[in-house]
């Protein structure tokens, strides 16, 4: 029974055996059969792409070849409309080229014809212009008739006039009392210009004042304040008026020494006079250059050295450097030790020596007594000027002032104002000194500088105390003998190397400028000059003064020359010129001029002679 049920046991296992084996095989087939479709089906997608593919290529090559086509009919066509511009283009310039020569040819024979018939032009022939390019001026006889009659001519020859329209544009151009000139010439020939340019001449023209132009070139000189190139352009106008007629050559020399005699700084006009200048233009240029090298070297002076120490040989000496720093070093602890001081930086830099150590006012190199506390017996007269006290004018480091000239004043004292604009040339600050004054006044000093101070036309470096006083500057007794001033007070002048220089006999209100009044009635001629004997309004301020425009009455017209003349003399001659057209009255006691009074004589003028007649003065200046 047992045997049994095994038996059936595994004859059922075998038909399961059996039947799993069928299953796989038949799974083995389908799986076999589902990769061939696959694989079928795959290769023929494969075969549709690739037709499809080489199907696009021929489409774009056949594409490609008909643009290509379409490429090259264009190119063809705009190559045969190029050729078609071009024989146009051609064609038109043939034709205009005919046109031009035949136009040529015309003008040719009417300008032959123009050359061969005789200028005869009616009188009442209308003549047309085109309209000028530069605008046309005016004239009224105020201003300078050679200035105009030159504008006039560059506008004329601009616009490209002949003489007919040269005239009618002059008459045009009139005004005022200019026009009144064409009244005396004759209607017929007031188409004439050398008529009417003659007429302007006689009544405007400048010709007959050559020898009053002489006489200011030769008397010109440069002002205070006054630039090189601004007296070198006055010297060249003058030059045209004065010496019109002489060549070229001659008025670029003669103007060259006029220049030189000119300049205000006696270096410069020495250096530019050794030079020997041919022309003004060169004597202007060296005199440019002389002077901006010699500002240069004032302003050096005052620069602070620094010493540039290179790299070589340092190695060498970097022992020996040690032991002068530690030697340095215990110096300046034994002398601070001596005099309780604290302990400074060692770092710290000497402004006077640019040694490390030390500061300025504990140098060794500066004099003793300037680290004494007080500083005893600095005297002055007086802290404010008076009206009797004697002043001249100068300028300390370019700034200008009055300086007080006191013989009772042992220091030379400057204005605590005046002085903070100078603090770059500040030597030290100087604590608890006093200044003492004749009165027994005290004064507290500030400071103490070194100064470039001014005289006439000399400078001399001097070192001068800074003070709460009135005046700008006080010249003291230090100053006057360091540089052998002397003081002449019968004169009102004091003198240096040959060199004289007014004094004021008044506070600041005095150096103003004074009036010169008319001794007697006096009629000036129209368009012509005169001497006017004149006195002064006021005496005793200065001795030598320069006559100049009157700055309270001024009559119109009327010019005054500048003249170097003296005061003292009971008559002061002033050289007048009317130029207006009628006659000039002046009054007596009429203001006629002003006088500017004279910081420096560097020689004096030599005395004219009463019995000089005037015929021979203007003889020697025609010589000159």
């Amino acid at each position: 029974m047992v045997n049994t049920r095994s038996q059936s046991k595994m004859a059922d296992n075998a038909d399961l055996v059996a039947l799993l084996s069928e299953m796989k095989k038949s799974m083995e087939k389908g799986q076999e059969e589902m990769k061939n479709e696959i694989q079928s089906h795959v290769e023929s997608k494969v075969g549709e792409i690739k037709d499809h593919v080489n199907s696009c290529i021929q489409k774009i090559e056949e594409d490609f070849q008909s643009v290509k086509r379409e490429i090259g009919e264009v190119k063809g066509e705009v190559e045969r409309k190029i050729e078609e511009v071009e024989n146009k283009v051609q064609g038109k310039i043939e034709e205009v080229k005919e046109k031009v020569q035949v136009k040529i040819g015309d003008l040719e024979k009417r300008l032959s014809e123009l050359e061969d018939r005789p200028i005869n032009f009616p009188a009442n022939l209308d003549l047309t212009y085109s309209r000028p390019t530069v605008k046309s001026l005016t004239f009224d006889g105020q201003t300078s008739w050679t200035v105009f009659k030159t504008q006039f001519d560059v506008v004329s020859s601009a616009n490209g006039w002949n003489n007919r329209v040269k005239a009618s544009q002059l008459v045009a151009s009139l005004r005022g009392s200019a026009a009144e000139v064409l009244q005396g010439i004759p209607s017929d020939k007031l188409t004439d210009l050398m008529t009417i340019e003659n007429a302007l001449e006689v009544r405007f023209g400048d010709n007959h004042l050559t020898q009053f132009y002489r006489t200011e070139l030769k008397t010109r000189r440069q002002k205070p304040g006054e630039s090189l190139q601004v007296l070198a352009a006055d010297v060249e106008r003058l030059m045209s008026l004065a010496y019109a007629e002489c060549p070229q050559d001659v008025r670029d020399s003669l103007a060259a020494q006029y220049f030189v005699d000119a300049i205000r700084d006696e270096d410069t006009q020495h250096a530019t006079r050794l030079m020997d200048a041919k022309d003004l233009k060169s004597a202007l240029a060296y005199s440019m250059k002389y002077e901006a090298a010699e500002t240069v070297s004032k302003t050096s002076r005052n620069v602070r050295s620094i010493e540039v120490k290179d790299g070589t040989g340092k190695e060498k000496d970097k022992k020996f450097d040690c032991l002068l720093k530690t030697l340095e070093k215990l110096l300046n602890s034994h002398v601070a030790g001596k005099k309780n001081t604290p302990r400074r930086n060692p770092n710290v830099n000497c402004w006077k020596c640019n040694k490390k150590g030390h500061v300025q006012r504990e140098c060794p190199t500066i004099s003793p007594f300037l680290n004494k506390a007080p500083e005893e017996g600095l005297k002055v007269s007086a802290l404010c000027g008076g009206r009797n006290r004697l002043y001249l004018e100068g300028s300390i480091c370019g700034i200008p002032c009055l300086m007080l000239v006191d013989t009772g004043a042992n220091v030379t004292l400057v204005r605590t104002d005046l002085a903070q604009k100078l603090k770059g040339n500040f030597i030290y600050t100087a604590p608890n000194i006093s200044l003492k004054t004749a009165t027994g006044e005290k004064a507290e000093i500030h400071w103490k500088l070194d100064a470039a101070i001014e005289c006439g036309s000399r400078k001399f470096q001097h070192k001068i105390y800074v003070a709460d006083i009135t005046d700008p500057c006080i010249l003291g007794l230090d100053f006057l003998q360091k540089f052998n001033f002397m003081v002449d007070l019968e004169k009102n002048e004091i003198r240096t190397g040959g060199e004289e220089i007014p004094l004021f006999s008044a506070s600041a209100e005095d150096s103003k400028l004074c009036s010169v009044l008319a001794k007697e009635k006096t009629i000036i001629p129209a368009r012509s000059e005169c001497l006017i004997q004149g006195v002064t309004e006021a005496s005793g301020k200065f001795r030598y003064a320069v006559t100049d425009f009157p700055s309270e009455v001024s009559q119109k017209g009327v010019l005054v020359a500048a003249t170097l003349v003296d005061l003292k003399r009971e008559a002061i001659p002033v050289r007048v010129l009317n130029l207006d057209n009628k006659p000039k009255t002046i009054d007596k006691g009429a203001v006629i001029a002003t006088c500017e009074p004279v910081v420096d004589i560097v020689a004096r003028p030599q005395e004219f002679s009463e019995s000089l007649r005037l015929s021979s003065i203007l003889e020697n200046l025609e010589g000159l």
